[in-house]
């Protein structure tokens, strides 16, 4: 099941008009701490987050609803990645997938920035695809 949504998303991506916000963020949801077992894998994720900030889906958030639609990330002030793209140490860092069994990385990244208000203002990623 999990398999045809991929697909279904991806395909989305390459042939149709932006997805709304809703979608993209739920699509992410479901992978964030799922166990990544190749560079496929990696690579549909990625896709995923790449869809997430190419459609500005976070943009205008508050922090709550960022951690009710995708999950609190960590803070950035515990990596370097942060502090190279200008992100502020109380910033959200996502390891988007868990390295699975037999597969040693990457897994995608994506970087959520807040203003003094709480509210997303940027967005970084690392893509793996």
């Amino acid at each position: 099941m999990r398999a045809i949504a991929s697909l279904s998303l991806l395909f989305a991506l390459a042939c149709g008009p932006s997805i709304p916000p809703a979608q993209t963020l739920a699509s992410l949801a479901e992978v964030m701490n799922e166990p990544v077992d190749d560079a496929d894998e990696s690579a549909r994720n990625s896709q995923r987050v790449q869809a997430v900030v190419e459609n500005d889906s976070l943009m205008n958030l508050s922090r709550p609803e960022v951690e009710e639609l995708i999950g609190r990330g960590d803070p950035c002030s515990r990596h370097p990645r942060c502090m190279e793209n200008e992100f502020d140490g109380d910033d959200w860092f996502y390891d988007v997938g868990a390295l699975g069994e037999g597969y040693p990385g990457p897994v995608p990244i994506l970087i959520v920035g807040f203003d003094r208000e709480g509210k997303v203002v940027k967005v970084w990623n690392l893509r793996t695809h």
